[in-house]
């Protein structure tokens, strides 16, 4: 009898996403073995999940070994400090390594300065579902369902590992889309980076004691003011230059905003434009 594509799936960094992914593979009640690593603190909370039915490991040595696919969902430095541990694991064989990162220059620059064993490869991935709370006990099923997935064009994956891909996006649900490290870094600056800046610049500057008197358009517009820090200091910092692009546009068109306004000046095409936008939601 054949191999299964998939025997033992590894999640290292068991955090929102990393949850999310579990739970979809759960739910979908495939015959896999899906081991979690983490710190101890997070695998005990783990343990006393019961959504959370995974093995959990706090070796990583012991936690990727015999691993068909594993899952990089931790911090970006993180991320990739365990890769390069993973290229020099001598005992992995037929493996497929993915990441979740928000930006993927660095360590697609990463792979390509190490050699890995042989039949094991990296693709860089990104989806582009979240949520402002951190942690895996905020993860939903589901969360992926018809959202993109950013799949690497930078590698070329074996027919077998193309199959382990694919049979993670059909698992979650989500859309596959093929793009490059640099192009993706370039777009997610501004559909995913640059309305989280500008949700956090609004919630900073909004007096809290007004909050209970707002109505659902500041609600919504200062959902993302909550997503920590930690998150995204990486993301800003490995991204910068592509941010700093998507801000000054964003800036160049307040200005025309407020001169407009300054003048008594139309506004119409302005909300035009931003009503076709509306649309496509």
């Amino acid at each position: 009898m054949a191999k299964k594509i998939i025997q033992k799936v590894t999640i290292c960094g068991y955090g929102l996403i990393g949850g999310c992914i579990a739970l979809d593979l759960l739910a979908s009640r495939a015959k896999i073995e899906i081991v979690a690593f983490d710190r101890k603190s997070v695998l005990d909370k783990i343990r006393k999940d019961r959504n959370h039915k995974v093995k959990v490991e706090s070796n990583f040595s012991k936690a990727v070994t015999d691993a068909d696919l594993i899952i990089l969902a931790a911090p970006h430095k993180a991320n990739e400090t365990m890769l390069k541990k993973l290229s020099k694991n001598k005992n992995l064989t037929d493996c497929l390594i993915i990441d979740t990162g928000a930006v993927k220059n660095p360590i697609t620059k990463l792979a390509k300065s190490l050699k890995f064993p042989k039949s094991v490869q990296f693709l860089p991935t990104h989806p582009m579902a979240g949520r402002e709370q951190a942690g895996f006990e905020n993860a939903l099923p589901k969360l992926f369902k018809e959202r993109a997935w950013y799949l690497s064009e930078d590698v070329e994956l074996s027919f077998e590992n193309l199959k382990k891909i694919e049979w993670l996006i059909k698992k979650v649900k989500a859309m596959r889309v093929h793009v490059s490290s640099s192009l993706h870094d370039e777009l997610v600056s501004q559909i995913s980076h640059l309305p989280q800046l500008i949700s956090t610049l609004l919630g900073g500057q909004t007096n809290p004691e007004l909050i209970p008197l707002a109505g659902p358009g500041l609600r919504s517009m200062l959902r993302l003011s909550g997503s920590p820090y930690k998150v995204w200091r990486e993301i800003i910092s490995e991204n910068k230059i592509e941010i700093i692009k998507a801000l000054l546009i964003y800036r160049n068109n307040l200005d025309d905003v407020v001169k407009k306004i300054k003048n008594d000046e139309s506004l119409e095409e302005i909300f035009k434009d931003s009503s076709r936008s509306y649309r496509c939601l």
